[in-house]
């Protein structure tokens, strides 16, 4: 599933600077696998540096930094991947080497519930007193509600675009990009004046995964770009993660098998992220949030957060005990883990979240 790129990386570290791969004869570079005749065309293109020196004055203009792949500022995490951009454009503030990241993406048709899970989810981390940069693709349905949830939280966000920093896609979300760059940063691999296209937002998506720790898939259907980025961390050796849903929701179908297959932890609350990234949380932080929640919830979520609390035990045991049916005690099983209160464990015993 790896994107097929890295060429220009693997010619710049062959030949060791960017003048030296541009004084190369054309027999020398088709030597290089994936080098087209078409790219030694562009390359001796007579207004190449004419574009550059556009293009650089332009980001200047526009306080767009230029951030090459050996330069400081460039993202660690990012640059660990074989296939990563030899330069970023970034608007923004962020500082793009200090974490941790949590990449979270999903479907653009997103259910009520993926997005109240994915606000959950990224509220907690934060009252939990871990405070994680959202990386995602500013793309309708899980993206957006990803860096909307990490603004409301004060957290910084990252959205990485697949086309030229002018060209804001999807431009209904040009707004809430202009609070990402006050609040983060708005970056892409694209010079100015370079529009969408089906290739580049399989680009887009390597930079997702490869500048994270990890991936938080929400919701995805059987297919998609979600799935295809969530594939592109397992090759970048990334922790997958995954929220699951119910067997029927076509909107969850991916997430289910991604975890059915064992390609990504299942994880229905924040402190399922923490606990699988092994990140500190803050106790009286978690302790508080936890009591802040229990005090918002309706009765049956009451009743059965006070049996797990009291003698745990597994669904059929809950169900015997509190008299419930199993569609109603699933589906507040469901809504306790999301909201961080209950756990449950390896032999599918449930208990409270201490």
């Amino acid at each position: 599933m790896r994107y097929e790129g890295g060429l220009a990386r693997r010619l710049y570290d062959h030949y060791g600077s960017a003048a030296a791969v541009f004084q190369q004869p054309l027999t020398e570079l088709i030597r290089h696998k994936g080098f087209r005749r078409s790219i030694a065309e562009n390359m001796h293109h007579p207004d190449l540096m004419n574009l550059a020196h556009k293009e650089l004055e332009c980001a200047g203009k526009r306080k767009i930094k230029t951030v090459f792949l050996y330069d400081r500022e460039y993202p660690e995490n990012l640059r660990e991947c074989c296939d990563a951009p030899l330069l970023l454009y970034v608007a923004g503030s962020a500082d793009l080497n200090r974490g941790p990241f949590l990449s979270v993406v999903g479907t653009r048709s997103a259910t009520p519930y993926g997005k109240a899970v994915c606000r959950e989810i990224i509220g907690g981390l934060k009252k939990a007193g871990i405070n994680p940069v959202i990386v995602s693709g500013l793309a309708f349905g899980i993206d957006i509600t990803a860096h909307k949830a990490a603004l409301e939280n004060n957290l910084q966000t990252i959205a990485v675009l697949p086309a030229g920093l002018d060209q804001i896609y999807p431009s209904a979300h040009r707004n809430i990009a202009l609070d990402i760059y006050r609040q983060g940063a708005v970056l892409t691999e694209f010079p100015s004046e370079t529009q969408e296209n089906r290739h580049n937002f399989l680009q887009r998506n390597r930079i997702i995964a490869g500048l994270s720790d990890a991936t938080l898939v929400v919701e995805s259907k059987t297919d998609g770009g979600a799935l295809i980025t969530a594939h592109l961390a397992s090759d970048y050796f990334r922790d997958v993660l995954a929220v699951p849903g119910r067997p029927g929701d076509i909107c969850s179908k991916g997430c289910n098998n991604l975890i059915k297959n064992n390609k990504a932890a299942l994880v229905a609350s924040a402190f399922d992220i923490a606990r699988t990234m092994q990140w500190e949380t803050t106790p009286d932080k978690t302790t508080a949030y936890q009591q802040d929640l229990f005090t918002t919830l309706d009765n049956p979520e009451k009743l059965v957060y006070s049996q797990v609390k009291k003698k745990g035990g597994d669904i059929n045991s809950l169900a015997e005990c509190l008299q419930l049916s199993f569609p109603v005690l699933s589906a507040t099983l469901t809504k306790l883990q999301v909201k961080g209160l209950i756990e449950c464990m390896e032999n599918n015993e449930y208990r409270i979240i201490l």
